[in-house]
């Protein structure tokens, strides 16, 4: 099994945390913008924690707090320095602290910053999604996630981002990296100790997010998040149990979306559309049948499709399956969100939240693979040592067979 430092970290653990996980808040002390960052301890803190949504690594924050004598023993109530200064100018590799404004919403701030809106929740203990006017919040060092911009390459993105393409593959499935598409979603990971990097890249907004606004802050406490419903349309042919999935091709979307959302290979694509004589072109309206057999059966790791319930919102529905709000929204683009619509759960990713009791081979075998496929998508500081409330990035598995989705 591969092993990692004690120290070493997770930055995919932080992207794909659910919003339905109610974290206490980080606290930082008071301090002008150009002081080193400090947090107060809380119960069930640990140095890998705060190296993750820092991006400073476990070293570099023991060297800057000589008390810390064991690096996996700290305390409720003790004031740790983390070696990040504190600033409010927008960076792409180092965390910053943002203060809302009228008219922001967190999934408005996420895509403002190509982050998962999750990422922000879980930095800030944020409940519900709800964000408050005038109040600051810290945006993590990552992870971010990299719109593709026309003429980009994988390496223009790494240079972006001050690091490689290699680093970039590793997080990604990325069949051909000279073959980027305008609008491709590029997962970058916290890089650990960075320099800041200025945030000149110009957000894309994906095509449908949930809506959620900023609230005073007299009313934060009786708010509540309320799922917006978006213009009805049907991504997706009425599915039949059984049936071959049938999907109608959206502006923008190509066959790399679809092996993302399907967890089906291109060259499975091709062979049941044979109409595709270019795997590059393919046009609005067109029909395309996926090779994955419709279902209203929970899976973990192939698509299936919800019902919506009276009271479900994307953060209820993505905490039940394991997945982000976000990555449930960029698979049914255009689909409302009333009660009774059909929504697709995507292949993945998960996102796992370890229980009592659990070790990473129980973990996989719920996947239906192995602790070393884990270990491709998550740098776990131990992993024969995981522990209560840490998540664990489950990749996409490409033509897998169902696996049902039991607790």
């Amino acid at each position: 099994m591969k092993k990692h430092s004690v120290l070493s970290t997770c930055g995919l653990a932080v992207m794909a945390v659910l919003a339905a996980v109610s974290l206490l808040p980080v606290q930082m002390a008071a301090g002008q913008s150009g002081d080193y960052i400090t947090v107060v301890v809380r119960e069930g803190d640990n140095l890998a924690l705060y190296a993750r949504i820092y991006g400073a690594s476990g070293l570099a924050i023991m060297a800057a707090n000589p008390n810390i004598k064991d690096g996996n023993k700290i305390y409720p109530g003790q004031v740790i320095t983390i070696p990040v200064v504190k600033t409010f100018t927008p960076s792409l590799t180092t965390p910053f602290y943002y203060t809302v404004q009228a008219g922001d919403n967190i999934y408005a701030i996420a895509r403002q910053f190509h982050m998962d809106a999750s990422a922000i929740a879980f930095a800030n203990g944020i409940k519900d999604n709800i964000v408050v006017l005038g109040k600051t919040y810290l945006i993590p060092a990552g992870p971010h996630f990299h719109i593709v911009e026309k003429g980009q390459t994988l390496w223009d993105i790494a240079a972006i981002y001050g690091t490689s393409m290699e680093r970039i593959q590793s997080f990604n499935d990325i069949p051909n990296p000279a073959g980027l598409y305008v609008g491709q979603f590029v997962y970058i990971p916290v890089i650990y100790d960075a320099q800041p990097m200025p945030f000149t890249v110009v957000p894309v907004a994906p095509t449908s997010t949930p809506v959620l606004t900023a609230v005073p802050a007299a009313a934060t406490a009786t708010a509540a998040p309320t799922a917006v419903p978006l213009p009805t349309a049907t991504p997706d042919t009425r599915p039949i149990e059984g049936s071959y999935i049938h999907t109608v091709v959206r502006l923008g979307e190509n066959l790399v979306t679809y092996t993302y959302r399907y967890g089906v290979r291109g060259d499975a694509l091709r062979a049941v559309n044979p109409q595709i004589k270019d795997a590059n072109i393919i046009y609005p309206g067109n029909v395309l049948t996926i090779p994955v057999v419709a279902s209203f059966t929970p899976s973990r790791t192939t698509p299936f499709f919800y019902i919506l319930q009276a009271g479900d919102t994307l953060a209820t529905v993505g905490a039940k399956f394991e997945m982000t709000p976000e990555v449930i929204s960029r698979a049914n683009p255009g689909v409302s969100l009333a009660a009774g619509s059909t929504i697709l759960i995507p292949a993945g990713p998960h996102l796992y939240v370890v229980k009592a009791g659990d070790e990473l081979r129980y973990i996989a075998a719920k996947y239906g693979t192995t602790a070393d496929f884990l270990l491709t998508g998550n740098d776990l500081p131990n992993p024969d040592r995981i522990y209560l409330g840490q998540l664990i990035f489950i990749p996409i598995r490409y033509g897998a067979a169902p696996v049902p989705f039991t607790p």
